[in-house]
């Protein structure tokens, strides 16, 4: 085989690669740029319930990571009010399955207010946001890439957890 034709080869399957790893960006809900609706469920203004905000997410790589940062950024609606700690940093975010595994900063839990009912906000805040898309079933919060076990003493977080629509308000 002569140089040209191996460097043919080596051209084309440099190719075939770059698209296999593209397709494969899009279907781990990242690569193309987009635009979609979200829920972003923040709490009540008694902090009793959770309520769902819609809003657009624009111009994301990873519509999972889109959808928590501007989950962070708080509520628009006056009628609403945030459920995430202040400084709080997703730090990053898997895919395993149907699972989403969540990773923030330490500020999560340092910068929590507590009392059982803030805790269940702030996490059903997260676990209801993320499962809104179908493919994702579970969700595990980690800290800095460590599994805990609670937020504030109220909520087990050693395991993966599902939405929850008792804190719900419709």
């Amino acid at each position: 085989m002569n140089r040209k034709n191996l460097l043919l080869i080596l051209i084309f399957l440099l190719i075939g690669f770059g698209i296999i790893y593209i397709l494969n960006q899009k279907d781990a809900g990242g690569g193309t740029e987009s635009t979609d609706e979200v829920k972003l469920y923040y709490s009540t203004k008694d902090a009793m319930y959770l309520k769902a905000e819609i809003r657009k997410i624009e111009n994301y790589s990873n519509k999972y990571e889109a959808t928590i940062k501007e989950l962070i950024n708080g509520p628009v609606s006056s009628d609403l009010t945030h459920t995430i700690p202040e400084g709080v940093k997703l730090l990053d975010i898997k895919i395993e399955g149907n699972r989403a595994i969540l990773n923030f900063n330490r500020a999560l839990v340092d910068n929590h207010w507590g009392g059982s009912t803030g805790e269940i906000l702030t996490v059903y805040s997260i676990v209801n946001t993320i499962t809104q898309f179908p493919e994702i079933e579970t969700v595990r919060i980690l800290i800095e890439g460590k599994e805990i076990e609670t937020l504030a003493g109220h909520l087990d977080l050693s395991t993966d957890l599902s939405a929850a629509e008792g804190p719900v308000k419709k």
